[in-house]
Parts: C-alpha cells; sequence; structure tokens
C-alpha cells in the first residue's frame, strides 16, 4: 500500500483515493446486472469511488476523497460543481440498488454515510456494509475496465449499457473476437429500471442509438443490435459486441501479439503475460500410463505447474523448458492454437465448451509432434 495515501484523524486512519485515468474498475456481476438508476454525473462519482478500493482495506475504513481531482478528471467546469456533487451524494444515498440473491434480494445504498468538508473540498465516506462483498471480495465473476471509458459518457442509460455490454463480452468472447448475447427486452427494461411510459420506439431513439454512439466515440467496444419479434412486437434484443478498432491498445494489436511467437524466450514472456496467476490452462498432455490428462498453467509467479487428476505437479527447471519447448512448437506450427492463446484460452474450459474444437487441437497437436 501507499503509505501517502493514508492519514490519521485523531486515532482513525483516513484512506485518500487516489484517482486516474488508467484506474481499473472492479464490478461484481450482481452490481452490473443489479437494478438501479442514478444521474451521470452521481455514476461517475461512486465509479471513482469504487475504483479506489482495495480488498486488503479495513471492514470499518474511512475514505476521503478530493472534489478538485473528480473535477479535473471529468473536465467539469460548471462553477456550481459542490452543489453538484451534493445531489450526486444524496443520490448515493438515497437510491438503493437492488440485488437478487437466491433467497430474495438484497437493497444496499452505495455508500453508508458521507460528510463534506468545504475547507478543504474533501468528501469522506464510508461504504455500506452489505455492499462490501460485491466490491471487495473476489467470491464470483467480475467485470474489468478502465476509468477512461465511462467518463466521457453524458448519458447515465450509456454508462450502464456500456458495463452490461462489456460484461457480456468479456463473459463469452472465449474463442472469437465477436460476442452474440440475446436478451429480453423486459430483462433489459428492469436492470436499466427504464420508465414504463418509455415504448419500444423511446427506448430506440433515446437508449439504444444514444448508447452505441457514445460507445463507438468514446469506448473500447462498439456494438449492433437487432429488433426480435414475437407476433408483432419486439421482445427480444440480438446484441452484438466486438473491440472498438480505434481503441485497441498497442499491447493487444496483432503486430505486437505475434513477435511473442518469433522464439522461444518471447513465447515464453507472452505465456506469463497472459496466464500467470488466472488459473487458466494453456496447454495439456496425456499420462504416459493414458489414465489422465496434465493441464499446463502458471502461478502466481510464473513458474510452470501442472494440474494432474485435482493434484498439483511442480517442475524443475530443466522440465520446465522441456515443456516450454514443446508448446513453442505446437503455437509455431498451429495457427489454431496460437489464436486461442491469444485469446486466453482456458483449454480445460475449451474441452468442457466445446469438444470438437479442443479434439481437433489435439489430432493438430499429434500430426505436429509426429511430423516436426
Amino acid at each position: 500500500m501507499k503509505l501517502e495515501n493514508y492519514h490519521l484523524k485523531g486515532k482513525k486512519l483516513i484512506k485518500e483515493i487516489d484517482i486516474n485515468n488508467d484506474l481499473i474498475i472492479r464490478k461484481s456481476d450482481a452490481i452490473v446486472k443489479s437494478r438501479y438508476k442514478l444521474n451521470p454525473l452521481a455514476l461517475k462519482f461512486v465509479t471513482c469511488l469504487i475504483a479506489g478500493l482495495k480488498r486488503s482495506d479495513d471492514i470499518n475504513q474511512i475514505y476521503i476523497f478530493k472534489i478538485k481531482d473528480f473535477k479535473e478528471l471529468t473536465g467539469l467546469k460548471r462553477k456550481d460543481l459542490y452543489a453538484a456533487v451534493e445531489i450526486a451524494l444524496d443520490e448515493l444515498l438515497k437510491k438503493p440498488l437492488h440485488i437478487p440473491t437466491e433467497n430474495g434480494f438484497i437493497k444496499a445504498n452505495w455508500i453508508a454515510d458521507a460528510e463534506y468538508i468545504e475547507n478543504q473540498g474533501l468528501v469522506e465516506f464510508t461504504i455500506s456494509r452489505k455492499l462490501r462483498p460485491f466490491l471487495l471480495e473476489a467470491k464470483e465473476k467480475f467485470l474489468k475496465y478502465k476509468l477512461e471509458n465511462i467518463l466521457p459518457l453524458r448519458s447515465s442509460y450509456s454508462i450502464r449499457m456500456y458495463e452490461l455490454l462489456k460484461d457480456w463480452f468479456e463473459t463469452f468472447n472465449r474463442y472469437g473476437k465477436n460476442t452474440e448475447k440475446i436478451v429480453k427486452l423486459d430483462e433489459l427494461r428492469e436492470i436499466l429500471e427504464i420508465p414504463d411510459k418509455y415504448r419500444f420506439s423511446d427506448i430506440k431513439r433515446q437508449i439504444l442509438n444514444k448508447a452505441l454512439e457514445d460507445l463507438r466515440k468514446y469506448t473500447d467496444i462498439i456494438f449492433s443490435y437487432e429488433e426480435i419479434k414475437t407476433g408483432r412486437k419486439v421482445t427480444h434484443l440480438k446484441f452484438k459486441i466486438q473491440l472498438n478498432p480505434k481503441k485497441i491498445n498497442l499491447e493487444d494489436s496483432e503486430d505486437y501479439i505475434d513477435k511473442y511467437f518469433k522464439n522461444i524466450k518471447s513465447f515464453i514472456l507472452f505465456l506469463r503475460k497472459k496466464y500467470s496467476g488466472n488459473k487458466k490452462f494453456f496447454g495439456c498432455g496425456a499420462s504416459e500410463d493414458g489414465k489422465g490428462i496434465y493441464w499446463y498453467g502458471l502461478d502466481e509467479k510464473g513458474y510452470l505447474y501442472a494440474n494432474y487428476n485435482g493434484n498439483i505437479v511442480d517442475f524443475d527447471f530443466i522440465e520446465s523448458e522441456e515443456k516450454y519447448r514443446k508448446f513453442y512448437k505446437l503455437a509455431k506450427y498451429s495457427e489454431m492454437y496460437r489464436e486461442l492463446l491469444k485469446s486466453g484460452v482456458n483449454l480445460i474450459e475449451l474441452k468442457k465448451e466445446n469438444e470438437t474444437l479442443f479434439n481437433e487441437l489435439i489430432k493438430e497437436f499429434s500430426e505436429i509432434l509426429n511430423n516436426n
């Protein structure tokens, strides 16, 4: 932790949230898909707050937030910024989230309390205890994205649409570059809390088409949608989502990635960047007795290990080099394997979800190892 971000207030330790465009926002699926509606400023404000939270924070941690930093980050120029922040805090304290659970639902405010310290330009706050697990405790899948993607968006609907589409893209984009998702119109109405008075023509004009334009202009994903009708009524929407070619980071480009397959050292570096500590398996191989499969991954330190029938197998330097050379050879001669690695494939999931593709890959592996 950065000690300069902590301050004493009496006997209490206060943590200052330091925000910037590159901060990673981390929201659980439950929050992304929960029901709530905030104005754009309140939604950006709470997103900035979330960016500064850490799992290591004490359950009673008090946070402070500089209004000046928020103004500079968002580019707000209005003279009534502090009044606007007060309105945003009112929304965060008065408009709870509705989070469905297995046994019912949870209603929780984004923050438990807030204090504005005028002479210092600070907001001091604590987060809701009920909301804490969804923000800090990694017990389920989390959506991650850079803060810079939502700051230019002026519509709260566009911000919510970005998070939903980004979540669907990250969830289903395991083996390809594009993602399709069909959602019930009523479900979208509920999640976004769209007023009942909005007809589909209103939703299309004021929400969908506006989000389509905003995301293409400002964020790292773009989308299109198709109307699906039951009879004469639109009941479902089919979204097609892909990376925004104008916003792709250099490190995600094809040229940048391909250079990692030119030699064994670069290949190992690529694997460590893509697979260290995420419990995904980039390689596999049958045991000598044919009674099991070794699934190869990298631990948090980047060391090679294998999962064999639920047991973890570690390798020394020489054994690791041998395995790396084998998988580099496969990546060098198999375009299919290279593409799967680029997408961050988890081979054990591939086997479960697309056994046909997995079997084709294993067949190609066998041909390469026998003929090269």
